[in-house]
């Protein structure tokens, strides 16, 4: 299984996926879209350490300034998509920032169907949850569907591999500071222990 997660920017892919990387890290590439400064590519690297992902991609684009050219971020997705040939492409939730829209809107649009020859569709299209904001402002239809179940080491994981982002976690309280309770809650309110949330956008099954 080939698995690509796209994410905004580092630390979006350890708070939606840490436990699904942790569980699958030799079948996962993480491609970053903003480039966040040396500091967080630090964490990000210590990040991936813990999660033991080897296949990283960074496409450096401005942080804040995701969404300035949809375009470009829609061909890096292509031609990522193209190379890799992902199973399973994750995409953010489209929350209230416009880095986390931009590059969900991208790999919605890379995900299609197309008369490109060379152009790979990702059979299976997830959106995983980045449980930081509160307030949604796109609207959409995505219900949270499918429940990946962790262990208890693979929910320790997710949350030391969040721990390591120290210039992203604030003092007061944060949900990046209960990574592991939040997989709790999920998991326990599904009949398990722990567990990520998704929402199943699109699957083509294999004949």
């Amino acid at each position: 299984m080939r698995r690509l997660v796209l994410a905004p920017h580092m630390d979006d892919e350890s708070m939606g996926c840490g436990g699904l990387l942790a569980k699958h890290p030799h079948e996962c590439t993480v491609a970053v879209a903003a480039d966040s400064g040396s500091i967080r590519r630090d964490e990000f690297t210590r990040a991936m350490d813990v999660l033991g992902v080897r296949s990283t991609r960074e496409f450096g684009m401005d942080d804040g300034f995701v969404d300035r050219n949809i375009p470009d971020l829609v061909g890096r997705v292509d031609a990522l998509c193209r190379e890799l040939q992902p199973e399973e492409l994750y995409l953010p939730f489209p929350s209230v920032h416009q880095d986390h829209i931009a590059v969900y809107e991208a790999g919605m649009r890379s995900a299609r169907l197309s008369m490109s020859e060379g152009h790979w569709s990702a059979p299976q299209v997830f959106v995983y949850d980045v449980a930081v904001y509160d307030v949604n402002l796109y609207p959409s239809d995505l219900r949270w569907n499918v429940f990946e179940p962790l262990t208890e080491e693979q929910a320790d994981l997710k949350a030391l591999a969040c721990e390591q982002y120290v210039s992203e976690t604030p003092s007061r309280p944060h949900p990046i500071a209960a990574i592991k309770a939040i997989a709790g809650a999920v998991g326990k309110t599904r009949g398990l222990e722990y567990a990520e949330q998704y929402a199943l956008v699109k699957q083509v099954r294999s004949a």
